[in-house]
């Protein structure tokens, strides 16, 4: 027979405590029967309800409560008991977040029954603690009282659902004393790694009390009280251990905010010592925290989201869990009119613009084109990775480059606002690539825009975020971000995951103030253009999802030129004259964009110094030499399409011509135009 262990890598796990016993009677009790004649408790829960907690506090005259985990206030416990395995790692930052967002909950709920909690947290009758590194999963509690000790273990948490039989559970108890000398071993092991939660963290007066007298604590909890904080400065020293990942599909309350306050802690480094290890002492403590105090406020997202459901295969858009759009809703045609003159005027205002103006009007005509059909990359991509297509036909991210001053921020906003409506943003000081992946999935098919990216961020969090080719959720949000920064600097394996726009043109200050504010568009831009694109577009998209998956990757459908043929006509329809920067366009179109910044320097270069150009015999290669300058040649070559490059010497470049002529449309010898090549690519046809 195959031994099914013998592939299992040989480890020695750690000895475990295991207690024979031995059954002496068992019998159906109620709950009360089970803590009856006991005048103390002393327990270690995995999990809690405060109305089992309400209920016992009444019956003991002393209390004790140590949380094995922090997270016991939340509704998750089960959960959290059959995915135990996500608290393997358990680190300073998660315990600082779980610690501060549950103590605040813990106040709430303690301050719903006041009059009982009250006196009983005055005169120490009622105490909790939490423990500080890996959560426990033991059930433990200890009565006693005159008539003797009983231990109460087993699977049961302290909660209505475990000691009502509301669920099943073993519960077995002890009373004998060499029982209770062994768990109460244990129960001290526990009770020395964990923390008070202090009577004035939950006593005092609140900010917003009436009476100014003191009660159970409303207002938040400053960092410096959090008890794990408090404990350090007292002494305790605490090793980090590492961070813990969240699961998905916990979503109350306590753990949503103390998920959203990892992520603003993630941000403040954690210093190591000699040994390279995180010890965190009350100097570490201190340092944290002042660093922490001096990050700016964060956008911290509501708890309600908003959230866009794109159903291809229903034809249906549900809005915040409404039904929105259905693709057989008729929409009124005065309103499709209205948005689409509006967002014609705008973009043709841009003509205005100095320098590249007409090029600036094609890349947000190419953006607007992405961008409506972005929210199905998500659905197309899930496609591709079954069926062995680049998922990267189909990017779910763009990113808008060039000039401070040439509308890029205003213009992602009133498109996004064209969509549903709404408009979800983040700060750059904000951005990191864990919450923006978080919050792509929450809105949905809203787009998420990050505006005005530092270098240095993205550098950092770019490419961990873009890079999810083998994503396979069905619905998420398209990513805008927007930078002045030069986007050759980023490299070509992440250029080719994104759209990528330049803005090659500006407006002075002083003639924006003549100007009539996009801001005002922003406020009137509807969504019946958008309504009456997604009609027609969620039946072409589920025909190119179908073509896709019979013709298992043969066929790789073009949603580019889709949407643009879709948007083309509703503008035809509704706006007279037909602008001149509204073309047909295609994926071909966007990989052109990308070469933009590349074509605009082999021109400049050809033009002042034809001497270091050469070509081959069959003129199918080309050579550039940058006169012994190799860091201008490498910054050249990060700017070249991965299929043109075809290698680099010191500081000479070659480059494939055929290529050039070939994918982008761009023969560089023939014609010194640039913009007459790009939209000479741009309107090539897939």
């Amino acid at each position: 027979m195959t031994d099914l262990l013998s592939n299992l890598p040989a480890q020695q796990p750690a000895s475990l405590t295991v207690f024979q016993a031995r059954l002496d009677a068992h019998a159906q009790q109620h709950w009360l029967d089970v803590f009856a004649g006991f005048s103390t408790l002393r327990a270690i829960t995995f999990s809690s309800s405060l109305e089992f907690l309400l209920d016992l506090a009444e019956q003991f005259e002393d209390m004790e409560i140590i949380f094995g985990a922090e997270h016991i206030l939340t509704k998750t416990h089960l959960a959290l008991v059959q995915a135990c395995e996500v608290f393997e790692d358990y680190g300073f930052r998660d315990c600082l977040a779980d610690q501060k967002s549950l103590v605040e909950g813990l106040r709430q709920l303690l301050g719903s029954r006041s009059s009982l909690f009250l006196p009983r947290l005055h005169d120490g009758t009622l105490r909790f603690r939490l423990l500080t590194g890996r959560p426990s999963h033991e059930k433990l509690y200890l009565l006693s009282g005159p008539d003797g000790h009983r231990v109460v273990t087993g699977s049961a948490n302290l909660s209505l659902s475990a000691f009502h039989a509301r669920q099943r559970e073993v519960i077995v108890t002890f009373d004998d004393p060499t029982a209770w000398h062994v768990f109460e071993d244990y129960y001290q092991r526990d009770y020395k790694q964990s923390v008070p939660i202090e009577d004035e963290i939950l006593i005092g007066v609140s900010p917003t009390a009436k009476t100014g007298q003191a009660d159970i604590r409303t207002d938040p909890i400053p960092y410096e009280d959090v008890p794990i904080v408090r404990a350090i400065r007292a002494g305790l020293a605490h090793v980090e251990q590492g961070g813990m990942p969240m699961p998905d599909g916990f979503s109350t309350t306590a753990l949503r905010m103390a998920q959203r306050l990892r992520q603003e802690l993630e941000t403040v480094p954690l210093p190591m010592n000699r040994k390279g290890v995180a010890l965190v002492t009350p100097r570490t403590v201190s340092t944290f925290l002042q660093a922490r105090n001096n990050m700016p406020a964060p956008d911290r997202p509501a708890d309600d989201i908003p959230h866009a459901t794109l159903s291809v295969r229903t034809g249906e858009v549900h809005l915040n869990d409404r039904l929105w759009l259905s693709e057989k809703e008729t929409i009124p045609a005065g309103q499709v009119a209205r948005d689409a003159r509006m967002l014609v005027s705008y973009i043709s205002s841009f003509a205005a613009f100095y320098g590249n103006s007409q090029s600036v009007m094609a890349s947000y005509w190419a953006f607007l084109v992405w961008l409506y059909m972005a929210p199905f990359a998500a659905f197309l991509r899930q496609g591709a990775v079954i069926n062995h297509i680049d998922p990267w036909l189909y990017p779910p991210y763009a990113v808008l480059y060039g000039r401070s001053s040439g509308g890029k921020t205003l213009f992602t906003r009133i498109i996004a606002q064209s969509m549903f409506g709404i408009v979800k943003s983040i700060r750059s000081s904000d951005f990191t690539a864990q919450r923006a992946l978080a919050l792509r999935h929450g809105l949905g098919a809203i787009p998420l825009l990050i505006d005005d990216v530092t270098p240095d961020r993205m550098g950092k969090y770019v490419p961990d975020m873009v890079r999810t080719d083998h994503d396979m959720a069905e619905r998420y949000a398209p990513i805008v971000l927007t930078t002045n920064k030069d986007v050759t600097s980023i490299s070509a394996d992440l250029t080719k995951r994104m759209v990528t726009c330049h803005i090659d043109a500006s407006l002075p200050d002083s003639r924006a103030l003549q100007t009539e504010s996009p801001r005002r568009l922003q406020k009137e831009i509807g969504t019946a253009l958008y309504r009456q694109y997604l009609t027609l577009m969620l039946p072409q998209i589920r025909a190119m999802r179908i073509k896709m998956d019979q013709d298992t990757g043969k066929t790789i459908p073009d949603a580019f030129t889709i949407s643009s043929r879709i948007l083309l006509s509703l503008l035809e329809q509704n706006v007279s004259p037909h602008p001149d920067w509204a073309c047909p366009l295609s994926y071909r179109t966007y990989q052109a964009m990308r070469a933009i910044q590349f074509q605009r320097v082999l021109v400049e270069m050809i033009g002042s110094h034809p001497e270091n150009i050469t070509l081959s015999r069959d003129r199918r290669f080309m050579r550039m030499r940058f006169g012994g300058d190799i860091r201008q040649a490498v910054a050249f070559e990060k700017s070249v399409p991965e299929f043109v490059f075809k290698g680099r010497i010191a500081d000479t470049v070659k480059l494939d011509l055929m290529a050039m002529k070939e994918e982008l449309g761009f023969s560089p010898l023939r014609n010194t135009s640039l913009l007459g090549r790009v939209v000479k690519a741009w309107k090539k046809p897939g």
